[in-house]
């Protein structure tokens, strides 16, 4: 389904997520940018008050940046975005597929299907105040209840091509992404490591040099090493990974026709499967 045919409340969320994360890395990087610039200002070792001021200016800037990142946690609201939409997502396509618990008639899944959107709120009070987009958007829309009235083998199908490959073909996608930046990272820390230690020797054989960057390249080595860790490349390599090769059995599955009733735990087994991988980003989020 495209992103307009989910429920106004996924929509939401989902926005939520998305301005969190770059609220996130925006406050994250300025504050290593602003301690590597500021470790260069002390290369200079200038006595001109000028420059100690815009020292002090840029120092200021991360310390603000790091109480930002304290107090306002925005990797929380991140977290918790992500796990309303895609528990909102989950119940969406099982809702579509008439999959338990919405495998009965239209008029009462259609008012089950409010109560679970009503109750994933109540279960995230703490971003319930942010979801702020959409509010005029509708909960179940005509391509939703499209989709329930096709037959079982049209909506097997749909789902298969909509829902199982898409989010296989998303897993594989980031999973090798992440292993690639595992080891550019991994080699841009090794290499700014080893300048620095280049400068330390250095420094050692010509004492008189008035100018030494190595102060600089240690903050630069640090950012790295914290990006590194914020990012969690090769843990999220590892574990996305892992989920494709979870939904290709999944999607062999799917290769066969299916009654309602075998569509109905088919689509079941098949979301629960998806739902592990969301607990994580509640797990971060309580972290």
């Amino acid at each position: 389904m495209k992103q307009e045919d989910y429920p106004a409340l996924y929509q939401s969320a989902s926005d939520l997520s998305q301005r969190a994360q770059n609220a996130f890395y925006r406050a994250f990087l300025s504050h290593m940018g602003l301690l590597a610039i500021a470790s260069a200002i002390s290369v200079i070792n200038s006595s001109r008050p000028d420059v100690a001021i815009l020292q002090a200016i840029v120092l200021i800037g991360a310390l603000g940046c790091a109480i930002y990142l304290y107090l306002v946690r925005p990797d929380r609201h991140w977290y918790s975005g992500r796990a309303v939409a895609e528990s909102i997502k989950t119940i969406t396509w099982r809702y579509v597929s008439k999959s338990e618990p919405f495998n009965g008639e239209d008029v009462i899944d259609s008012h089950n299907f409010g109560l679970k959107l009503k109750a994933i709120v109540e279960q995230n009070k703490d971003i319930a105040g942010l979801l702020t987009t959409h509010l005029d958007g509708v909960q179940i829309s005509r391509e939703m209840n499209r989709l329930r009235q096709a037959s079982a083998m049209e909506r097997l199908e749909y789902y298969k091509l909509n829902r199982i490959v898409d989010q296989q073909s998303w897993y594989a996608s980031k999973a090798s992404a992440n292993r690639r930046l595992t080891n550019r990272f991994f080699i841009a820390l090794i290499a700014t490591i080893g300048v620095a230690i280049f400068f330390s020797i250095a420094r050692v054989m010509f004492p008189t040099a008035p100018f030494w960057p190595t102060d600089f390249f240690v903050t630069v080595a640090a950012a790295l090493l914290s990006w590194i860790q914020a990012k969690r490349f090769q843990e999220l390599s590892a574990s996305y990974a892992l989920a494709a090769h979870e939904i290709s059995l999944i999607r062999q599955q799917a290769s066969s026709p299916m009654s309602d009733e075998e569509l109905s735990k088919f689509v079941g087994d098949a979301e629960n499967a998806f739902s592990r991988e969301h607990t994580q980003w509640v797990a971060r989020k309580d972290n």
